[in-house]
């Protein structure tokens, strides 16, 4: 967008006509060169003089290079015509030519002149305006200081300890005195794991399991909007927005901001994604309202996206993710809510729901049936992916669960949540763990050095996971050195401590850990130090961009070269292109993995892959 042209304001559209309108003038020039009716050439040069003229006014400074370009080549052609071939319209040709040109200049000219004074006269009213809705929202932010601190009264309990001040001060936003995105985070988090806690202990789980909403707002372009209107003033909007929504949201419902002029509104009221998006349209309208005053208004638009929990994730990060990209789905849509069904996620949302009805109404027994039914008839099994280094030497597998139901895989979100949901998690990690470490020794036996990579969840961490481990790996005969466990990121910022006893035994047993799923929702490099890994795996949304975004490629570099720095490798997860391992690998990736390499494979087919590799 260029809002300084006077038409065609759009990129495309402007270098479409500007196009259009030299191959018109081409075509033209060829016709009447070739025409030898008297009316038809002077028809058509005085067409040409209008065409240009036009592309001069319509088309900015590159149609008047383009139309003065064309006179000059139209001005050399009938000279040549005349001085050569001695055609007789030539010189009257010559003259309209030559006289297009010489106007072309002048008014180019004046209208240079004229939209430098525009341009002065729009930047004084600008400023002008600027500095009097500064003022209207200055006068309006201090009759309303008594909303900036009403949702947070822990700045006014007495005594406050350091400690206490400390944390305060890293989860409150300093400019609206919102709640920051980290604090709520660890609300969402703290609530799924009681929301977890009593499915655990009631006779049928999904009838314990609450339902919450996330909104995700955020005004559009609002980058373009403060290099336009300044930094304080855009503060005082991004304020102004703040207490707007806190004024328009319900009572019982978290208001934070994450960056910018951006909002998460968090929701444990029972309502129906058309309740929830009427809401979101409420407080979208209500947040617009902090850009009108005085009898005016800016041109602005809000965007909206909902998740939902439990449908759309089991924990903060993932959740926010999938409300901002919803959210992305409709960027620029005025009065559109976005869902998670809108974006790359909808593949998801069929069998999601077809798992959730799966075990919707079910006992705690009657979901411990289904998944023993399901390990015996092996409908639930494990399949292997493997993962090679840049030079694509296989360096080992990933194991991952698989449930089929009829013919629909069941996502693992849907599957695990009831499984924990019931309790029933750890019989199904120890199938897992089982599985994982009798192939790995077959597979060592073939090729010794080859590693095995199992994804665990803290829940499993919480318990004595060490014995489980040790007793499979006993059983199994493997390599405990060749043992890699994948601990999930978005587990980890309410659970550091509960899991920080089997994270130093298995370190010191010889297990290497890895950071799974980094670059997925709530992604931090705080997490990092705080646990002994030597692998970081980049989640698989993270990599989709790579070799085609120019930030995603930054941030990429960046993150493989600090991972470097403190000796930790870096495998990519999710390599479905070319482009993409081409990019990584000039990024010094150290491990790659997705489907361009190789798919994920049953126990038999590992092994005859492993023979011949």
């Amino acid at each position: 967008m260029n809002a300084n042209r006077i038409f065609f304001r759009s990129g495309a559209m402007y270098v479409t006509v500007l196009i259009s309108s030299a191959m018109v003038f081409i075509v033209l020039l060829a016709l009447q060169i070739l025409s030898i009716n008297p009316g038809t050439v002077y028809f058509i040069g005085i067409a040409l003089m209008f065409l240009s003229f036009l592309m001069n006014i319509a088309l900015d400074k590159f149609g008047f290079y383009a139309s003065f370009a064309l006179n000059f080549i139209q001005f050399m052609i009938y000279t040549y015509e005349y001085l050569v071939a001695g055609n007789q319209y030539a010189p009257v040709l010559i003259g309209m030519t030559f006289a297009i040109m010489v106007i072309d200049l002048i008014l180019q000219y004046y209208i240079v002149r004229i939209a430098s004074r525009i341009y002065a006269i729009k930047k004084s009213k600008q400023e002008e305006r600027g500095a009097r809705i500064t003022k209207e929202l200055e006068d309006e932010m201090f009759s309303r200081t008594s909303l900036i601190v009403s949702h947070d009264k822990s700045e006014k309990q007495a005594k406050m300890n350091e400690a206490i001040g400390e944390n305060l001060a890293t989860s409150v936003d300093p400019l609206t005195t919102l709640p920051s995105k980290a604090m709520l985070t660890d609300k969402i988090d703290s609530l799924i794991a009681e929301d977890m806690a009593n499915m655990q202990s009631a006779t049928i789980p999904s009838k314990a399991a609450r339902h919450f909403r996330i909104i995700y707002l955020a005004l559009d372009s609002s980058d373009m909007l403060s290099r336009e209107l300044g930094r304080k003033t855009m503060d005082l909007f991004i304020q102004n927005m703040s207490h707007r929504l806190r004024e328009a949201a319900a009572p019982k419902d978290i208001v934070a901001r994450v960056v910018n002029a951006e909002f998460i509104i968090f929701t444990t009221r029972p309502m129906t994604l058309e309740d929830c998006s009427s809401y979101a349209s409420r407080l979208a309208k209500a947040s617009l309202a902090a850009f009108e005053g005085g009898g005016e208004s800016m041109e602005v638009n809000i965007s909206s996206g909902i998740a939902c929990y439990p449908e759309d994730g089991r924990n903060a990060g993932e959740l926010i993710a999938k409300a901002e990209e919803a959210m992305n789905a409709v960027y620029g849509e005025s009065g559109v809510i976005g869902n998670v069904s809108m974006t790359s996620f909808a593949w998801q949302t069929e069998a999601l729901s077809k798992g959730h009805a799966l075990f919707e109404g079910k006992t705690r027994d009657e979901i411990a049936i289904i998944f023993e039914k399901a390990i015996t008839d092996g409908t639930f099994h494990m399949v292997y992916q493997p993962f090679f280094t840049k030079d694509r030497e296989l360096r080992g597998f990933e194991s991952f669960m698989r449930f089929e139901s009829g013919d629909s895989l069941i996502p693992p979100p849907s599957f695990l949540a009831a499984a924990e949901g019931a309790n029933y998690l750890k019989r199904i990690g120890d199938f897992s763990l089982d599985r994982s470490l009798g192939l790995l020794a077959r597979i060592n036996g073939i090729k010794p050095g080859l590693l095995m990579s199992i994804n665990i969840s803290t829940a499993q961490l919480k318990g004595d996971f060490y014995s489980t481990l040790s007793n499979s790996v006993s059983n199994s005969g493997c390599d405990i050195n060749n043992i890699i466990l994948d601990i999930p990121e978005e587990g980890l910022f309410t659970n550091i401590e509960d899991i920080r006893s089997s994270i130093d035994k298995l370190q010191q047993s010889g297990v290497k850990l890895a950071l799974d799923n980094f670059g997925r929702g709530y992604s931090s490099f705080n997490t990092i130090p705080l646990l002994p890994i030597s692998l970081l795996k980049l989640d698989g949304n993270f990599t989709k961009m790579l070799g085609s975004d120019p930030n995603t490629n930054i941030l990429t570099s960046s993150v493989i070269s600090l991972m470097h720095d403190i000796d930790i490798k870096v495998c990519a997860t999710g390599v479905g292109l070319a482009r993409q391992f081409e990019s990584l690998k000039t990024k010094d990736c150290d491990l790659f993995q997705g489907k361009y390499l190789g798919e994920a494979m049953t126990e038999d087919q590992i092994l005859e892959f492993v023979k011949g590799a």
